[in-house]
């Protein structure tokens, strides 16, 4: 090993390092908070040993299902979800070296800047969607969708890139694309969309080259098919039927309005929280998208026919990239299902800024810059968007049942919080069901926290099983109710709770 190749590994060791430091410094309050939301109360109550819940085996991710049998299935408490949250965290942190050297390794094969490695790791940390991964248990499995993806990408385009690799290794290369491949689809469908980044990549530095680009196209297709097989097969085996929201939908042009009105401009928000209905967001998509495409039209020197031709394969890209989530019968672009697509436009948009930019010295400073900005947001967006408003909602939440428990009570009247009332409270963006939303604003919920709560407190089962909980979406529907509060009543209005 020459000297130069061995500082250039240190280096590399030290930017993967500084990256890890970065996402614990954003994310460390993930070690210590007690909380729960959403979905996490329902998943720690149903999945106890013995039962056969299932929830995401009817929704094509076996794998996600076996996790979930497994980390719930060992845990009692809410206090237990932090260590689910570390099974994530920490899966992220043993994955970022992967996603750094397969990025790094694209770059560096398609000579483009080599900033744009460690820039693109950061700006993965900061993100919305991993962000979501490590702060919800429910999306405890994306690390492994997402990197399984990304390999699957990566050896296909080792593979083929070169025109003299042997037919031996493109076999072999088939194969390991295609396991990594369905390995992901079985775990969280979205997240195969990773497996078009090392593409994007390629497609940004070699703009007139599309064979390798269609090469995986094919092999993109082809790995759905295995996956829906085995899909339908393992359905059939389990003698079980798939849920309503996998439904293939095929509806052409409401499917291109979802992808470039909901979909497209969350990226290009570039880890800012917009609501997904709010006008200033949308006037910031169009600005970023017609302001990149000028540039790099500008920079590329191609012709207008050839940069068209290069534009509209981005593009297609980015539809296959978010495919699962068009196909389906839902259109629901929520921040978690968009990690690829996140990064696929910074890849784009990033090389076109730093091309731009010629001298090494200034070309720095906005990477610093920029960097600074992300990770400023992002610690932002976790810890005032999202964990202080719910850890404070769980904290009073409980304390109030806890406070108000005792043996006589059997039912619990519930009025569960208005969607905006952490935006009212706080002044914070409401971003999709993830930030700025009360857990228990979900109908789903109250039921659910209730019984747990009863549950710790108690630490008696059944008990906590029979408690019956009626809700209410407001408090104004609640007198038209022919309901009477009785001592073996608790009655529990959250917006009154977090009031005081």
């Amino acid at each position: 090993m020459t000297a130069h190749q061995t500082i250039a590994n240190r280096k590399d060791y030290l930017k993967i390092s500084l990256l890890i430091l970065i996402a614990i410094g954003i994310y460390y309050p993930l070690f210590y908070s007690e909380y729960a939301y959403t979905d996490e109360l329902v998943q720690l109550w149903l999945y106890k040993k013995g039962t056969n819940f299932q929830m995401f085996i009817t929704q094509g991710r076996y794998i996600t299902e076996k996790l979930f049998q497994w980390l719930f299935g060992n845990s009692n408490t809410i206090r237990d979800l932090t260590g689910i949250r570390m099974f994530s965290f920490f899966g992220w942190m043993v994955s970022i070296p992967v996603w750094y050297f397969i990025i790094k390794k694209v770059i560096e094969n398609e000579k483009l800047v080599s900033i744009l490695a460690p820039f693109s790791i950061l700006y993965l940390i900061c993100s919305p969607p991993f962000s979501i991964y490590v702060q919800w248990t429910s999306c405890l499995e994306h690390f492994i969708a997402n990197t399984a993806g990304l390999l699957s990408g990566y050896i296909l385009y080792s593979s083929f890139r070169d025109r003299n690799e042997k037919i031996t290794g493109r076999i072999l290369g088939a194969a390991g694309c295609i396991i990594f491949g369905v390995i992901s689809l079985f775990t969280y469908q979205n997240g195969f969309g990773s497996f078009f980044l090392p593409f994007i990549i390629y497609l940004a530095a070699k703009p007139k080259n599309f064979r390798v680009v269609l090469i995986a196209v094919v092999f993109c297709f082809l790995i759905y098919g295995i996956y829906y097989f085995l899909f339908k097969y393992n359905l059939k085996a389990n003698n079980i039927a798939a849920v309503g929201r996998t439904t293939i939908s095929i509806d052409l042009f409401p499917k291109i309005r979802f992808f470039f009105g909901r979909a497209l401009a969350i990226p290009f928000h570039f880890n800012y929280l917009f609501n997904e209905k709010d006008l200033v967001g949308a006037a910031f998509y169009a600005i970023i998208l017609f302001t990149w495409i000028g540039i790099d039209f500008r920079i590329s020197r191609l012709t207008a026919i050839n940069y068209l031709k290069s534009f509209s394969l981005s593009i297609i890209l980015l539809v296959l990239i978010y495919l699962p989530g068009l196909v389906v019968k839902e259109n629901y672009a929520s921040n978690r299902t968009l990690f690829a697509l996140n990064l696929a436009v910074f890849f784009l948009v990033a090389n076109t800024l730093l091309m731009a930019i010629k001298k090494y010295r200034v070309r720095l400073a906005t990477v610093i810059v920029l960097s600074s900005v992300f990770i400023v947001n992002a610690y932002f967006n976790f810890t005032w968007q999202f964990l202080n408003p719910v850890k404070n909602e769980y904290r009073n939440v409980r304390a109030f049942i806890e406070g108000n428990y005792h043996p006589g009570v059997d039912t619990v009247y519930f009025i569960q919080p208005h969607e905006d009332f952490f935006v009212k409270k706080y002044g914070i963006t409401r971003s999709w069901d993830e930030f700025g939303v009360p857990s228990t604003f979900f109908n789903w919920v109250p039921e659910f926290f209730v019984k747990q709560v009863i549950f710790e407190k108690t630490g008696n089962h059944e008990i906590a099983e029979r408690m019956i909980t009626k809700q209410w979406p407001d408090k104004k529907q609640f007198p038209d109710s022919a309901f009477q509060i009785f001592q073996r009543t608790m009655f529990v209005d959250v917006e009154n709770i977090l009031s005081k």
